[in-house]
């Protein structure tokens, strides 16, 4: 297996042919809900995005209090992203190329170019192997990216993730580079990808323990403390140029000094209030009762890299800790450990501190979202790769065909995920079933913080033929809010649930939604005077020929699913 890809074509070809590959699985069913926008953070950036001006000048661009690509002169009071994915793709929207997208063009090529940053990390996760490990691990390691499914179905929305993540990786390649190479153009480079990296989103300060831990090891490679100094200067003055550039509207006032703007610190300070423990923020609600550490490390496992990959990424991160450790363990003084690590080993250790460090801390947050863990990905496919190429092909080099079927194995979850872009949004499914089965004027129920439905579709199927009432499940109970849902309850036809937010998420605090959970449970127990009529779901799913195997991922956290998958569920009152 390894011995065919050392012929010459096939090192030209076998990388292209992976970056290709990676590109296709991002673009497959780019219009995954049929330009219904149902993504809510992409709604918002595609709106911040439509009332954008391109400005008339760079001095206009620059001035945080007269620029229009600033959303907080455009009438947004709250905005935590980064302004350098909307500018991106602002500018790529006014281009004629990508006229036929019409109205739907920013939503449209905003994922376009976010599935290409995100082959854009894909192709670093290739270099950076290549630069740590050898070329062979470099196109396992790609390989393992560009089928990793979180990757792949982040990069299908308009969001600023995969902008983060390439750049940050665009960081990690720098600063490897500074370290090996000693050339002050890498530490410019680490500075701008960097400043880039904060201008996506502030949570790139994350990442600055990684920066400093590559610092230390250059000080202990090149023992010159005023070659350090010199390098960090050049980072931190192109890091805040580049920051400042890039995203002015974090900033207030003149370019020099650059000084935050006292709107962004409160909105930072007001989306921390809502993620704490204990908080009612309703998108919040869904880790409430969580056990840390776990849930986070079962998400990826399980979904966010399937679970060959999964247990391969694991098993791979402890076996490299292991490794350092022995190596560490076996050096007989200091000049030896130096040598055995810090020479040798500074490149593992760098990604095993990233790994680790990010993965722990946002583990033990109130919010630990799967899309914050997506910087690590890509050192979760190098590390997978090099454990292969190590340790697993020589160890079971008479079992090709045991290593081939386990590589199969990792295909079939991405094959089977992308299988939910090949059909109609289930929201719209959904709502062709009720234009069809529900008749004009009956009263339907639509959850607050959740999608309404039916969807406008065709001429003739719009969502004002029904009476919508709306139902605020996510207010803690009270005899106020039972009253008020008992009384709306009596005026609905039929129950609408566009997703899982309410039901899947307040059985998590059954101190604060006892009269919700008991709902629920007799709702779904068929105990109630309402009456399930359809279910609509769109799961993973691979068929061969006529064998079809489904996975239910009903149980995975509330955004995988809710955007591109929900289940819907439908209840006709019958007494």
């Amino acid at each position: 297996m390894l011995n065919f890809l050392d012929g010459n074509i096939i090192k030209k070809v076998i990388p292209v042919f992976i970056f290709l590959f990676a590109f296709a699985l991002r673009v497959y069913g780019i219009d995954w809900d049929q330009n219904q926008h149902l993504h809510p953070d992409e709604r918002f950036l595609t709106m911040t995005t439509d009332a954008m001006i391109w400005p008339e000048s760079l001095a206009e661009y620059l001035s945080p209090s007269i620029s229009k690509l600033n959303p907080y002169n455009l009438g947004t009071a709250f905005y935590v992203y980064g302004t350098l994915p909307t500018t991106i793709v602002k500018y790529f929207s006014r281009s004629e190329l990508f006229d036929v997208f019409q109205y739907n063009n920013i939503a449209l090529t905003g994922r376009l170019i976010s599935a290409i940053f995100d082959v854009g990390v894909v192709i670093l996760v290739y270099f950076i192997s290549k630069n740590i490990f050898n070329r062979k691990t470099a196109l396992l390691s790609a390989f393992l990216y560009s089928v990793s499914v979180l990757p792949i179905q982040l990069s299908h929305f308009f969001a600023v993730d995969t902008f983060l993540n390439f750049f940050l990786a665009l960081t990690f390649y720098f600063l490897i580079k500074l370290i090996s190479g000693n050339k002050y153009y890498f530490s410019i480079g680490l500075g701008l990808s960097y400043g880039a990296a904060l201008a996506c989103k502030i949570s790139a300060l994350y990442y600055l323990p990684v920066i400093l831990l590559g610092y230390f090891f250059y000080f202990l490679k090149s023992r010159s403390s005023l070659n350090t100094i010199y390098h960090i200067l050049f980072t931190v003055s192109f890091s805040v140029l580049t920051f400042r550039f890039l995203d002015p509207h974090v900033f207030t006032g003149n370019l020099f000094p650059p000084e935050i703007s006292p709107q962004f610190i409160k909105n930072i300070i007001e989306l921390q209030t809502m993620g704490v423990r204990g908080s009612t923020f309703p998108p919040a609600i869904q880790w409430h009762n969580i056990t840390p550490i776990i849930f986070p490390l079962k998400n990826i496992v399980l979904w966010g890299l399937g679970l060959p990959l999964g247990v391969l990424s694991v098993i791979a991160v402890i076996y490299k800790i292991v490794e350092l450790f022995i190596g560490l363990f076996k050096t007989n003084n200091l000049k030896s450990f130096y040598n055995n690590l810090i020479v040798k080993e500074f490149n593992s250790l760098l990604i095993l501190f990233w790994i680790l460090f990010l993965f722990f801390y946002q583990a033990i947050q109130p919010t630990p979202s799967m899309r914050y863990f997506l910087p690590i990905y890509p050192f979760f496919a190098i590390l997978s790769a090099d454990f292969s190429v190590t340790f697993l092909f020589p160890k079971f080099r008479n079992f090709l065909l045991l290593s081939t079927i386990y590589y199969l194995l990792i295909i079939l979850w991405p094959l089977s995920f992308l299988s939910i872009y090949s059909r109609p949004h289930s929201r719209v499914s959904a709502s062709e079933w009720i234009y069809q089965n529900i008749p004009q004027g009956k009263t339907l129920s639509c959850d607050s913080w959740d999608d309404c439905l039916p969807l406008s579709l065709a001429e003739g199927k719009t969502a004002n033929q029904y009476n919508i009432l709306s139902l605020e499940p996510f207010v803690p109970d009270d005899p106020q809010k039972i009253d008020k849902y008992k009384s709306q309850l009596d005026q609905i036809d039929y129950l609408i649930f566009s997703s899982n937010r309410a039901w899947g998420s307040l059985p998590q605090w059954p101190e604060k939604f006892p009269y919700m959970i008991k709902f629920y449970e007799d709702l779904f127990a068929g105990k109630s005077n309402f009456q399930k009529v359809a279910e609509i779901t769109s799961y993973p799913k691979l068929k061969i020929g006529n064998w079809e195997f489904e996975i239910c991922d009903d149980v995975a956290e509330e955004a995988f699913t809710v955007y591109d998958h929900p289940k819907v569920l439908i209840y006709k009152k019958i007494q």
